[in-house]
Order: C-alpha cells, then structure tokens, then sequence
C-alpha cells in the first residue's frame, strides 16, 4: 500500500481528500498544522511516504510551504500536492503555478473542487490543463 501525508487544519477538507485517496490505495497519516505534519514525516524514513497532499495557511500565511521546503531539505522526492482555498478566484491559478512549481509542487487543487467531491489537479506545467484523476509523478 502506497504511503499518503495528508496536513490540513480543516477537518472537513481533510475528510474529503482521505475519501478520495483512499480508494486510490493511499494509506494516510493525517497532521492538522505544518509542525505536526514535519514531525510526522521525520518519524519515518525519507521515501516512507509517495505523496504529500498539504494546505499552505495554516498555523501562519505560508506555513505549508514552508513545511514542505524543510521535507523537500530532508530528501523527499515524492509526488506534492497542494489543495487551497487560496486559489479558487479566476485568474489566480496560472499565476500560483508559476509560483508553486519553483517550491517543488506537483499539482494544486482547489479547494472548491474538494468540496464538489470532485477534485481537479492543475499539473505545475505550462499551458497544461486540470486532470480529474490524480497520478503521481
């Protein structure tokens, strides 16, 4: 079974993306603050987890990003995703991949889409548009 970090302080965005994941194969540990999600991750080897699925405002502005700069320090490789409420305003997304593809992620997800229970993955590459299954990198 794959390994899946899931950090989110809202419970029931958390909720949602655990039942999609699941049926995917993912395992989930799931971490309600960025700290509590590092901590998570340093309690297991580096490659323990596939996929790390995170929001960015949690405890402050950027703490998910900033989350994930420290795993990406300790070696992870895996497949990143963020899902954010953040990015759900017209116009937004493109600008925000530039920005999120130089942090080393993978794939936002807005969190608007979470929420129909139909999760859209916008790919980090240019001119590239949503995917509506999720497959690692």
């Amino acid at each position: 079974m794959k390994q899946l970090l899931l950090v989110d302080d809202n419970a029931k965005y958390s909720r949602l993306l655990r039942e999609y994941f699941q049926p995917l194969g993912y395992a989930i540990d799931e971490a309600v603050t960025a700290e509590e999600g590092f901590n998570t991750f340093l309690s297991h080897s580096g490659d323990h987890y596939s996929v790390i699925v995170t929001d960015i405002t949690m405890e402050s502005q950027l703490a998910g990003l900033f989350m994930l700069y420290k795993i990406r320090k300790k070696g992870f490789h895996g497949t990143v995703v963020v899902a954010s409420t953040g990015f759900d305003f017209p116009g937004v997304v493109n600008l925000s991949r530039l920005i999120l593809r130089l942090c080393g992620v993978h794939f936002l997800v807005r969190k608007t889409t979470v929420l129909k229970k139909e999760p859209e993955f916008w790919p980090m590459r240019f001119f590239s548009s949503s995917q509506n299954k999720f497959q690692e990198i």
